[in-house]
């Protein structure tokens, strides 16, 4: 699992102060890692248990967000379109989302979402033995309708 968590540091570029929402739904250690990953620069990491859209509705900020890591979320979600409404609004333009879910479940769903969202650069990672690693960049769409 550590040759996994050090793949996985490496699809982030820290910079001082830089701002994640990590919404966790199965890895403790993707948590501890984020944190002291941000750390040394002043980072902040800000971690969402809760699958109750309108507690997330609240408490994700609009454009707070450098990264998004959202583990094993997304596929249990009652209303994934909500949830990635609620999502899209926290991370900054041209900001990432990460998105990790058990390797056994279908992952078009996610895709088509990302897609919607205006995400672009989407590339699915073979890092982790049981998660499935999708990232993707919010792309800025000034002037689209």
């Amino acid at each position: 699992m550590y040759k996994e968590l050090e793949e996985f540091l490496c699809l982030f570029n820290v910079v001082p102060r830089v701002s994640i929402l990590n919404l966790n739904n199965c890895c403790d250690d993707i948590t501890k890692i984020l944190n002291n990953l941000v750390s040394p620069f002043d980072g902040t990491v800000t971690t969402l248990d809760t699958d109750v859209l309108k507690e997330l509705k609240v408490k994700i900020k609009r454009s707070t967000y450098d990264y998004g890591v959202i583990s094993n979320f997304v596929l249990n979600s009652a209303d994934k379109e909500m949830l990635f409404q609620i999502i899209n609004k926290g991370i900054r333009d041209s900001g990432h989302i990460i998105i990790l879910e058990e390797k056994d479940k279908n992952l078009d769903e996610i895709y088509h979402l990302l897609e919607e969202y205006d995400y672009g650069a989407i590339s699915s990672i073979d890092i982790f033995e049981d998660y499935s690693l999708i990232m993707g960049k919010k792309l800025h769409m000034w002037g689209m309708d």
